[in-house]
């Protein structure tokens, strides 16, 4: 598995709750550009329409060999398919149905076949209160294992 891109701005807003992996129908051209890289999902979001399971918002810009005679109708930004199974659908479907739950994209990454697959985790949204209190319970773990190691010394 070869890490491609990840969200890293997720870990700060939400709480993990489930985890799938899924494919992605993309173009060759595109397959070419995330293959090199070119991928941003910072800001895309995962939805369901139509009983099929859609990413929009992913950034994938035009390969750069490819030509533009070729591709003229080309949007970076359009929202694309997400293959999965109808039984999985059925558990993000009822997952997203609860209040404060969200389908994002956590990570592009190439399989052991070297196909473009997409990590995608169920969060909840954090509060304000819940984000303080994890970063006080860090800061206190962070002073106490100070504390130990001078005592040590």
């Amino acid at each position: 598995m070869k890490l491609i891109t990840k969200n890293r701005y997720a870990y700060h807003d939400y709480s993990f709750d489930k985890e799938y992996n899924v494919g992605i129908i993309l173009k060759w051209h595109e397959v070419k550009s995330i293959k090199w890289s070119h991928i941003n999902i910072k800001d895309s979001i995962i939805r369901i329409d139509n009983k099929e399971l859609w990413i929009i918002n992913m950034d994938v810009p035009l390969y750069q060999k490819a030509s533009i005679a070729q591709i003229w109708w080309y949007v970076t930004k359009w929202k694309r398919k997400l293959l999965i199974t109808k039984k999985e659908l059925a558990k993000i479907s009822a997952m997203l149905d609860k209040s404060w739950n969200t389908a994002i994209p956590l990570e592009v990454y190439l399989d052991k076949r070297w196909l473009v697959k997409l990590k995608i985790w169920i969060w909840k949204l954090m509060r304000k209160v819940e984000k303080k209190q994890i970063l006080k319970e860090r800061d206190l773990k962070k002073q106490m294992d100070r504390d130990i190691k001078s005592m040590r010394n």
